[in-house]
């Protein structure tokens, strides 16, 4: 029997046009040369060749379990803090929290909240800067000076990054309560993607509070048009648009429109709205009852990266985001959809943007954010008023008149044409 090593040669070839470089697994074993090297002169690693069939030969064991080596020495290897950029935070374990004495980072204009002198960072944002490398969080010691009990930064044990997550995700009791895994993918992924992100109101309650749609002002009811002007209009609109109301019996039986002459597509699609739509004046209301075991909150709110962003001033921002759990949240109900629109401000859309990016903004928007075994899907959820934005009444590009091709009448073959 042939040895299976000779079958390597016998093996189909991969497709170019099914080769896509970012699918490549990472080969470990390039990581490891680099941190062998020179620190001081170090160059990027090469990618690694990959295997798209599993063909049991010992050459491939072999170079599997090489690279399984080099990753675990990779993970072990010890990274180190400089000293001009060394950030020591102390664990409060009350709070859940982590104390930053001195900041040294430019991290710290986007992340935490600065009281009583220091800085304080909550689970997400200490767990975020102690990945990444940033800080250096301390379990605390207690030190008994007189009648005084002092706390020594530099006297506790470092925390290592899986004792970070076991303190920091899934506790109950601390600064606005429970923070979960798929919270804090969501808030990391964010992070690293560019995205200045901070809690939404410190999650102390089951839910926001109602959100009401600022009154309008004395000043835009005036300016915008006189009552004759407004009358006017609205007449030479009935006039120019009639309108026609179709009794609730003819609606079961019988055709939704009447045979007759229509002058253009705008009368039929008029008469085809049946569904009426409810009345965004009134002021939201919640419909359930409030209750912790509601998932759908608003949990973020996210900010994109401007240079005169200042945390003491944020602003509205330009994203909310409310966290899911795909394994066990249900698809939410029309009450649960209501009460996260209740919490959210009204935004509407401008007046210039095309019709379809008006109805996709909404009055009102939360991003949802499902996270499915780790890996998030960003869905937007609006309240759009599609009795503001009327698709059938838009205005198709005319060309220009005249005489030639490409504007007015078309040409025609015409009488006494083609002889």
């Amino acid at each position: 029997m042939a040895d299976q090593d000779e079958d390597i040669s016998h093996l189909r070839a991969p497709d170019a046009t099914d080769y896509d470089p970012t699918e490549e697994a990472q080969d470990f074993r390039l990581l490891e040369k680099l941190t062998a090297q020179d620190s001081a002169h170090p160059t990027l690693p090469k990618r690694g060749e990959k295997d798209f069939e599993s063909h049991e030969t010992n050459l491939q064991l072999d170079t599997l379990e090489a690279s399984r080596r080099a990753m675990h020495g990779v993970l072990s290897w010890q990274r180190t803090h400089t000293q001009k950029g060394h950030v020591l935070a102390m664990y409060d374990p009350e709070r859940n929290m982590a104390c930053v004495d001195k900041v040294k980072s430019q991290h710290f204009q986007t992340i935490g909240t600065n009281k009583g002198g220091k800085e304080w960072l909550l689970p997400e944002e200490a767990l975020f800067l102690l990945e990444r490398g940033t800080l250096d969080c301390r379990w605390p010691v207690k030190r008994e000076i007189g009648d005084k009990t002092v706390y020594r930064t530099e006297d506790g044990a470092p925390m290592s990054l899986q004792s970070a997550y076991a303190a920091f995700i899934g506790f109950e009791g601390g600064v606005g309560g429970k923070l979960t895994l798929e919270m804090y993918n969501v808030y990391a992924g964010l992070k690293r993607s560019g995205y200045v992100i901070f809690r939404t109101g410190s999650w102390d309650h089951d839910r926001g509070e109602i959100v009401e749609a600022p009154p309008r002002s004395e000043q835009e009811a005036t300016s915008s048009s006189n009552v004759i002007t407004r009358f006017f209009s609205e007449i030479w609109r009935r006039l120019s648009h009639p309108t026609y109301t179709i009794p609730v019996s003819n609606l079961a039986f019988g055709p939704l429109l009447k045979p007759g002459l229509f002058r253009s597509y705008t009368d039929i699609y008029r008469l085809l709205r049946l569904i009426p739509t409810h009345d965004r004046t009134a002021p939201p209301t919640f419909l359930l009852p409030s209750s912790p075991e509601n998932p759908y909150r608003i949990h973020f709110d996210v900010y994109r990266t401007t240079s005169k962003f200042r945390k003491s001033a944020r602003g509205p921002p330009d994203f909310r985001i409310c966290v899911v759990d795909a394994r066990t949240t249900p698809i939410p109900t029309g009450a649960q959809l209501n009460d996260l629109m209740a919490q959210v401000p009204e935004d509407p859309p401008k007046e210039t943007d095309q019709p379809y990016q008006r109805l996709k903004h909404g009055r009102r928007n939360v991003v949802l954010a499902v996270v499915d075994n780790g890996i998030p899907s960003y869905i937007r959820v609006a309240d759009s008023a599609f009795e503001d934005v009327k698709i059938y009444e838009r205005a198709g590009p005319r060309g220009k008149g005249g005489r030639g091709r490409g504007g007015g009448r078309g040409r025609g073959r015409g009488r006494g044409r083609g002889r």
